[in-house]
């Protein structure tokens, strides 16, 4: 939310929409190689849907094709959309990744999370005042 609204103030709607979407198209790409990599390691899964292996990887050669067009034809915007998806690195690795933080850190996370839940209203009502009213 706040990377969005530093990108608008810096450039214009059409700048926005490029960048998310090469990060949209990379993420695309990217399920469909899972989609693969699940079908070839665990076949014996259960899948409600069960497609021949030739769809997923001709859209996966068309979309390499036009993931290899795009950052060609214009480097500057797919390189800000991989950074835009690299913040999110550091992120993983202090929230998800490091078990054993100190208690500081995790009430800082806490107070984080609590002020970025009330700042863009997505509170759940699992609990606390919210459920209390």
């Amino acid at each position: 939310c706040m990377a969005t609204l530093v990108i608008m103030l810096v450039g214009d709607t059409y700048t926005l929409i490029n960048y998310v979407s090469f990060i949209n198209y990379l993420c695309y790409g990217v399920t469909i190689i899972g989609l693969i990599v699940l079908r070839c390691k665990k076949p014996k899964i259960f899948r409600p849907i069960k497609v021949n292996l030739l769809i997923p990887i001709t859209y996966l050669a068309f979309w390499a094709f036009l993931l290899i067009f795009s950052l060609y034809s214009e480097p500057i915007v797919c390189g800000v959309g991989l950074i835009i998806i690299l913040t999110g690195v550091p992120v993983f690795f202090l929230g998800v990744y490091w078990r054993n933080k100190p208690k500081s850190v995790n009430k800082l996370i806490e107070s984080m999370t609590c002020w970025g839940q009330k700042l863009c209203f997505v509170v759940y009502p699992q609990g606390g005042v919210a459920a209390e009213e």
